[in-house]
C-alpha cells in the first residue's frame, strides 16, 4: 500500500542510522526476545503486494508486511499503479494458500486500519525483503517500527544495482523509463539549422513540442521530491542523481537549438521583408516607367495628329487660294409669258362658276 509522503523523511533519517549496518550487507539477527515474539500462521490469501490474510490461531487476520511498500492495486481513489499487479502476483508466487509462515512483530502490532504489522518469514527467508529484492517494493520506515527496515533496504539496493522491476528503464511505466523517455525525446531534436523558412518553421514546431513534453515530464518527476506516491518518490530519490542532470542538460540543449532556430526564422523573415520591399520598389519603378512611356507616346501621337491636322488645314487653304476668283453676274431675267386668267382662251360663251365664284367652266 502507498505510504504517506512524510515516510520519505523518516526513511532518510533511518537510512543514516543504519548506514554502517547496511553497508556490510548484513541482515538483522533477531534477538532472543524477538524469537519469542514469532507466531506461526497459515496463508489464506494474498490481497496485494504487501498485504495478506493468514490464519492466526484459528482467526483470519489481515497482515500488513512491515517496512516494505508496493505499488497500489486496491486504493479506492487511485488507479492500479505501475507494477502493482506484478507485485501482487509475485507475492502470490511466494505465499500460496496453505503455506506455513512465521510472523515476527515490532513495537506496534496494529496500524490505524487495524491490520497486524509483521515481518513474514517463509522457510527462514524474510518475504518483506524478498519483494524488495525483486524490485517490486521499496523500503519504508514508520517509527517506532524499524526492525525489518535494514534488511528490506539492503534488498532494495540490490534491486537498484540490478535495475530490477521498479528500477528498470525497460518497463515503460517505471520512473527510470519515464526519465529516459523524456531525455530521449529531447536528445532526438535535430541540431542542424535548416536554410529555408519552411524547414525552419517545421523544426521549430518539433523542438517546441519536445521542450513542452520534456518540461512537463521533468516537473512531474521533480514534484516527487515533495509530494506524490511514496513508491515512485523512493525510486526517483534513488535515481534522481543519475537522471536529473541529464534531463536538465537535454532541456538546455533543446532550448539552445530553439533559440538558434528562432533567430534564423527572424533573419529569414527580415530578408524576405527586405526582398519583398525591393521587389515592390522595382515593380513600382517599372510601372512608373511604363506610365511615363505611355504618356510620352500619347503626347507624341497627339502632337503628330495636331501637326497632321495643321498641315491638312494649310493644304486646304492653299487649294482654296489657288482657285481663280469669278466675277458675279446676275442671271438674265427672261420675260415670263403672260398667263391668261381665262382657262378657256377664245371662249366667249356663257360661264358656269363653281361655288365661291373663283373658277368657272363653259356652260
Amino acid at each position: 500500500m502507498a505510504a504517506l509522503a512524510s515516510g520519505r523523511v523518516a526513511r532518510i533519517v533511518a537510512g543514516a542510522v543504519v548506514l554502517g549496518f547496511v553497508a556490510t550487507a548484513c541482515t538483522q539477527v533477531p534477538t532472543p526476545q524477538a524469537e519469542r515474539d514469532r507466531s506461526g500462521a497459515t496463508v489464506v490469501r494474498v490481497i496485494d503486494g504487501d498485504t495478506i490474510v493468514a490464519d492466526l490461531s484459528g482467526a483470519e487476520t489481515t497482515i500488513r508486511l512491515l517496512n516494505v511498500d508496493t505499488p497500489e492495486t486496491k486504493h479506492p481513489d487511485q488507479p492500479v499503479q505501475c507494477l502493482g499487479a506484478e507485485a501482487t502476483d509475485y507475492t502470490k508466487s511466494l505465499l500460496a494458500p496453505g503455506d506455513r509462515i512465521e510472523l515476527a512483530y515490532d513495537v506496534q502490532r496494529l496500524d490505524p486500519h487495524g491490520r497486524t504489522l509483521a515481518g513474514v518469514y517463509k522457510d527462514g527467508s524474510l518475504v518483506n525483503a524478498d519483494i524488495a529484492a525483486a524490485g517490486l517494493g521499496v523500503a519504508v520506515l514508520f517509527q517506532p517500527n524499524e526492525r525489518f527496515y535494514p534488511e528490506v533496504l539492503a534488498a532494495e539496493q540490490r534491486a537498484q544495482e540490478a535495475s530490477e522491476g521498479l528500477y528498470s528503464a525497460a518497463i515503460d511505466c517505471t520512473i527510470p523509463a519515464r526519465a529516459v523517455a523524456a531525455i530521449a525525446g529531447l536528445e532526438a531534436v535535430e541540431g542542424t539549422v535548416p536554410a529555408n523558412a519552411e524547414a525552419v518553421g517545421s523544426a521549430l514546431a518539433v523542438v517546441g513540442a519536445a521542450i513542452v513534453a520534456g518540461k512537463a515530464k521533468s516537473a512531474t518527476l521533480k514534484a516527487l521530491d515533495t509530494a506524490g506516491d511514496a513508491v515512485d518518490a523512493a525510486v526517483w530519490s534513488a535515481r534522481k542523481s543519475a537522471y536529473a542532470p541529464r534531463l536538465a542538460a537535454s532541456l538546455d540543449r533543446a532550448t539552445a537549438i530553439e533559440k538558434k532556430l528562432a533567430a534564423r526564422q527572424a533573419a529569414l523573415a527580415r530578408a524576405k521583408k527586405e526582398a519583398d520591399a525591393k521587389e515592390k520598389a522595382v515593380a513600382k519603378a517599372a510601372a512608373e516607367a511604363r506610365a511615363k512611356a505611355k504618356a510620352e507616346a500619347t503626347r507624341k501621337a497627339n502632337a503628330a495628329a495636331e501637326r497632321q491636322a495643321a498641315a491638312s488645314r494649310l493644304a486646304a487653304e492653299r487649294r482654296r487660294q489657288s482657285i481663280p476668283k469669278q466675277t458675279y453676274q446676275a442671271p438674265v431675267q427672261k420675260p415670263r409669258p403672260k398667263v391668261s386668267s381665262n382657262p378657256y382662251p377664245g371662249y366667249t360663251g356663257p360661264r358656269c362658276y363653281a361655288p365661291g365664284g373663283q373658277t368657272w367652266k363653259p356652260c
